[in-house]
C-alpha cells in the first residue's frame, strides 16, 4: 500500500577503505532519523552549484533548497544536489562512483522526461517487489523518457545501515537495470520521510530538479507509480527554465 504526500570515494584504495568505515560507522535506528517530516526546511548547500553533463549550473533557488512536495498551486522545493557512492547502470565493472542529482538536471530536455528516485532497504519486501517490476518494466521507463534511480538505505535487519556488500548481493538478486546506489542509515534522504515506511518514491522534474510528487509503499505496478510524475512533468515548469536551452 502507498501513502502519497500532499505537501507534501572511492578513487583508488585508500578512499574505498575510508568510505567503507564511514558506512560502517553510520548509525540509524530502525526509527531513523526523521521521526517526522521537516517539509518546509530549507536546506543551504555548501559551495557553488556543481555544473551539470552540459555546463549548467544546478539551481541555487534563493529561498534554499527542501523537501516540500508540489501541492495544487503550490511549486515543489528544489532538491538538494545530494551526493551517493554507488553504481552507473548497475554496471559494478567500472567500480564504485559519485553520483549527483547534477548528473540528471536537464533543463533543455536532452536526456530525460521525468526523474524517479527510490529507496529500498533490503529486508523490505515491498521494495523487493518494486525493484523486481522496475526491472521488469525497463522498457516502460525508457519509452516514457523516465530515469530510475535507486538508493539503498538498510540492510537485512530493518534500522542497520546499508553496506556495499549489500548493495552487491542487492543488483545480483535482482538482476537491476537502473542506477543503484547506497545511502546508508539515510544519510542524505532521512529529512523527507521516516526511516521505516519505505520504499519511498519521488518524481523529480529534471528542467528545474523541483520537487513533484512523492510517496511512501508501493502502488503494485509501475505505471500506477510513474502517472502522477508524469502527469506533473508535463505542465508547464514552475521554475524558469535557463537562458542556455534557447541558445540550442
Amino acid at each position: 500500500m502507498r501513502t502519497r504526500s500532499t505537501p507534501a570515494f572511492a578513487a583508488g584504495a585508500v578512499g574505498l577503505l575510508a568510505f567503507t568505515a564511514a558506512i560502517a560507522s553510520a548509525g540509524c535506528s530502525g526509527q531513523g532519523p526523521a521521526t517526522c517530516n521537516p517539509c518546509d526546511t530549507a536546506v543551504e548547500d555548501a559551495g557553488p552549484p556543481a555544473l551539470n553533463p552540459d555546463g549548467i549550473p544546478y539551481p541555487d533557488p534563493p529561498g534554499g533548497y527542501g523537501r516540500r512536495a508540489r501541492s495544487l498551486k503550490t511549486p515543489g522545493s528544489v532538491i538538494q544536489d545530494f551526493k551517493f557512492q554507488g553504481y552507473r547502470n548497475a554496471d559494478q565493472s567500472t567500480g564504485l562512483q559519485t553520483i549527483s542529482l547534477a548528473d540528471y538536471y536537464d533543463p533543455c530536455g536532452k536526456r530525460l522526461k521525468l526523474l524517479h528516485l527510490t529507496v529500498a532497504g533490503v529486508w523490505c519486501v515491498p521494495c523487493n517487489e518494486e525493484t523486481d517490476a522496475l526491472v521488469a518494466g525497463k522498457a516502460t521507463t525508457d519509452s516514457e523518457g523516465v530515469v530510475v534511480i535507486q538508493a539503498l538505505s538498510d540492510g537485512a535487519v530493518e534500522g542497520v545501515p546499508a553496506t556495499l556488500s549489500d548493495l552487491d548481493t542487492w543488483i545480483s538478486k535482482h538482476k537491476t537495470n537502473f542506477t543503484e546506489m547506497l545511502d546508508p542509515g539515510l544519510a542524505n534522504l532521512g529529512g523527507f520521510f521516516m526511516a521505516s515506511a519505505i520504499p519511498w518514491n519521488c518524481d523529480i522534474d529534471p528542467r528545474t530538479m523541483e520537487i513533484l510528487d512523492d510517496s511512501t509503499g508501493w502502488a503494485g505496478d509501475i505505471v500506477t507509480e510513474l502517472q502522477p510524475g508524469l502527469t506533473a512533468v508535463a505542465s508547464a515548469s514552475r521554475y524558469p527554465i535557463p537562458a542556455a536551452c534557447g541558445d540550442d
